[in-house]
């Protein structure tokens, strides 16, 4: 896989979604954004004061798609605080992705080859497997998913396995979520506005090793570009907040086909 550069632009994740503004026009482009989030990109300027050139090239992509893609994932499984996020910019050439997969405090942006980012998002997440052996629960409590989109994920391992437990049926989900294997992961598309990023599409995933389900979430977890309270226009499944509905490798990945389509 190709990048544009060999080695990443490193920021203060605090600071990302300032230079994301930073894309849009130059009066407006520091607007809302706290002092302190503006000062941690003092490193990609110049003397004189101008963006470096890495800078320049990043920002490029982002201001020419108005579709982006946001990853957030959660899991026990994961080293420090059991959270992943990812943004991808697509424009036709090269794309910007901002990642922070290991530590939560800081997030690496790099360009790379657009032909490369579905490969780059498809490794976000490691489940599901092909196995398919769907014996989980019908749905899970809405407290596991508010824990889930906050980025706690020993809060949200404890309340699904509390529920869990309720139940004496054996199952290997259950036997997963015990071995804390699991993973709830939402993929979400945006639209940018005058007025900001607005929610355009999204799909939440709630998967073990053998299984993955699709979630009624109805919410958001914090992304690089806004926070909803309340996405009411989400493209969830009907039913009930907190459903789960089985789905295989091959309709999962129909699904995230979407948000690549022009």
């Amino acid at each position: 896989m190709s990048t544009y550069f060999s080695a990443p632009l490193t920021l203060p994740t605090a600071s990302v979604p300032a230079f994301i503004a930073l894309a849009g026009p130059e009066e407006s482009a520091r607007e809302g954004i706290s002092g302190e989030a503006q000062m941690g990109l003092d490193t990609i300027y110049e003397a004189d004061g101008a963006l470096g050139g890495q800078a320049q090239m990043l920002l490029a992509p982002i201001r020419e798609d108005s579709t982006p893609l946001t990853q957030f994932a959660v899991s026990p499984r994961y080293p420090s605080s059991g959270v992943r996020r990812q943004c991808a910019f697509i424009a036709p050439g090269q794309s910007t992705i901002l990642s922070s997969l290991k530590e939560p405090e800081t997030t690496q942006v790099y360009r790379a080859e657009t032909h490369d980012v579905p490969q780059i998002v498809a490794e976000f997440s490691t489940f599901p497997s092909l196995k398919n052996r769907f014996d989980g629960p019908k749905r899970v409590p809405i407290e596991f998913i508010d824990a889930a989109n906050s980025g706690d994920a020993v809060a949200a391992h404890d309340i699904l396995l509390e529920e869990l437990e309720k139940s004496k049926k054996r199952s290997s989900f259950t036997r997963f979520v015990r071995e804390k294997n699991w993973e709830y992961a939402v993929w979400t598309s945006w639209m940018r506005t005058p007025q900001g990023y607005h929610v355009h599409r999204s799909y939440t995933v709630l998967s073990v090793p053998w299984a993955a389900y699709v979630v009624n979430a109805r919410t958001l977890p914090e992304s690089y570009l806004t926070q909803p309270s309340n996405a009411h226009d989400l493209a969830q499944p009907s039913g009930p907040v907190g459903d789960l509905e089985k789905c295989t490798r091959t309709e999962l990945w129909s699904q995230l086909a979407r948000f690549f389509a022009v």
